[in-house]
């Protein structure tokens, strides 16, 4: 049956973003894609805006690497050994950087796979030497933004079971109830495969059974690296099954994944892009319920965490997935928490 929207012109217009697949991947990536349309189109998206955010994915990656790269990014002195970079990658979660000098580094999250040599270079430019003495990597869930690089990296790197669950299934619906089975297997291949995802062989996969609990969450267990000690929280699974979240208590650091996304400060660009997935699927969560259950818990520990440092002289630092790394005002509004510095590729 001829392809009524994924036709041969268009195909011919994103074949080199989509060149990993085999032809067998790319028959069952069409005949996909036009169920997705018919999906869709009673939704509101019609099959003419279908391909053109299909198309606008790998357009803006493409835009956006190399000499085009830039991104925007905080950096923190937590000790005198330790420094914190957060960086806001192109259309994609941020790239959390501890920069321990002779203990090497911790990644916490590590972009699309397409970024990855931009972002070892910029690493390199702004006094931080790349990420050839990274000791450790943790990817909070298995969206391409927030893993899509690990396998790059020759540690394996650490994260829930069901995140490595999702990666070999190739749907990000793995682990979820919804009815979005297709949409959300047609927006993950195509997601995976443009920003040329890295999963790697191995995993460490962390713990399942708690330890304890911070509210609704369960610790599943401690990393300790140059001093510091994370919790490692897993979510209730609203963003996406697996996701987990940390905190770390001394320095008040509290990285919320997904389930936090600090819009205010994202540039029109990235935001338009990240509506993307929306946009072709109908919710980038999973579970839009438990997501809301999920931010007013975070809400609610967040004042808490922040109140309780506060009286130690220290405050909280909420590390979205998405947006500046922030802290809570007199309002109880999420606001950068230091001046954003701009990079561009050169």
């Amino acid at each position: 049956m001829t392809p009524e929207y994924f036709t041969r012109e268009f195909m011919a217009k994103v074949a080199p973003y989509l060149s990993p697949l085999t032809k067998k991947e790319l028959h069952d990536y069409v005949k996909e894609g036009e169920e997705a349309i018919k999906i869709r189109g009673p939704q509101g998206v019609s099959g003419e805006e279908y391909l053109a955010l299909v198309k606008g994915i790998g357009d803006y990656l493409k835009a956006n690497t190399g000499k085009n790269f830039t991104s925007d990014y905080q950096k923190f002195r937590l000790t005198n050994n330790i420094t914190f970079y957060s960086f806001q990658l192109p259309g994609g979660g941020n790239l959390n950087i501890f920069d321990a000098g002779e203990d090497g580094k911790m990644v916490l999250d590590t972009g699309y796979g397409c970024f990855y040599k931009d972002c070892d270079k910029m690493l390199e430019k702004v006094g931080v030497d790349g990420f050839f003495d990274t000791r450790v990597v943790i990817c909070t869930h298995a969206d391409a933004d927030h893993c899509g690089a690990s396998g790059y990296f020759p540690m394996m790197p650490l994260m829930h079971p069901t995140c490595k669950a999702i990666l070999d299934a190739g749907t990000r619906n793995y682990g979820s109830v919804n009815d979005l089975e297709l949409l959300e297997k047609f927006y993950t291949t195509t997601i995976n495969t443009m920003s040329r995802m890295n999963v790697p062989e191995k995993v460490l996969e962390c713990g399942t059974e708690p330890i304890g609990m911070r509210g609704l969450f369960p610790i599943l267990e401690r990393i300790q690296f140059a001093g510091m000690e994370f919790e490692v929280w897993e979510s209730l699974g609203g963003h996406i099954a697996g996701q987990l979240l940390l905190f770390e208590p001394n320095l008040g650091l509290l990285f919320t994944s997904d389930a936090f996304i600090n819009f205010a400060t994202l540039s029109k660009e990235r935001a338009d892009y990240c509506s993307i997935a929306d946009s072709m699927i109908g919710s980038v969560n999973v579970d839009s319920e438990i997501a809301r259950t999920e931010r007013k818990e975070l809400t609610r520990l967040a004042v808490e965490l922040d109140a309780e440092l506060k009286k130690n002289g220290k405050k909280l630092l909420i590390c979205c997935g998405h947006g500046a790394v922030s802290e809570i005002d007199a309002d109880g509004k999420l606001v950068p928490a230091s001046e954003l510095i701009h990079y561009a590729a050169e």
